[in-house]
C-alpha cells in the first residue's frame, strides 16, 4: 500500500492544478463595431490573481466584460462582481462562476457603470477577495 502513496500524491496534484491552469484559447479581440470603454489589469488581493480585463459596448449598446489570461487560485463560491470599491461595499454580481483563461461576459443591466469601475474576483462563502482590477 505504502508504495501506491507516492502516485496518488502525483495523481491529487496534477488533477489540482488542472483547475487553474489558463486555457489555450486565443485571446478575444474587440470587433470592428465594438468600443472600448475601459481596461485594466488584475492584481493580487489574497490570493494570486492575474490578466487582463476590457470593458466594451457592443454595437447593440450591451455592455461587456472581456477577459484575457485570467488565472486565479482555486476557491470555494468564487463569484466576479463590479464594485465600488475592492470591499465590496457597493456591487452588482456579473457572474456566479470564475473561468479561468478568456472569456466575454454581458454585464447585467443592473450595474452602475458611472461608480461600479472595479472588477473582482470575490469568494462570497468567506467574504475574501481574490484579485481586483479597476477599470480606466
Amino acid at each position: 500500500m505504502r508504495r501506491f502513496l507516492p502516485f496518488f500524491l502525483l495523481f491529487a496534484i496534477i488533477s489540482c492544478k488542472k483547475d487553474n491552469e489558463v486555457s489555450n484559447l486565443p485571446t478575444i479581440e474587440l470587433l470592428p463595431t465594438d468600443k472600448l470603454l475601459a481596461s485594466g489589469t488584475f492584481t493580487n488581493g489574497a490570493h494570486t490573481t492575474s490578466g487582463d480585463v476590457k470593458l466594451i459596448e457592443s454595437a447593440d449598446t450591451k455592455k461587456y466584460l472581456i477577459f484575457n489570461n485570467l488565472k486565479s487560485d482555486a476557491g470555494p463560491d468564487l463569484r466576479i462582481y463590479l464594485s465600488s470599491d475592492k470591499s465590496a461595499s457597493s456591487y452588482t454580481e456579473v457572474v456566479n462562476k470564475v473561468t479561468t483563461g478568456n472569456t466575454k461576459i454581458e454585464i447585467p443591466s443592473s450595474a452602475n457603470l458611472a461608480t461600479q469601475k472595479t472588477v473582482l474576483i470575490w469568494c462570497k462563502q468567506f467574504s475574501v477577495l481574490f484579485g481586483s482590477a479597476d477599470l480606466k
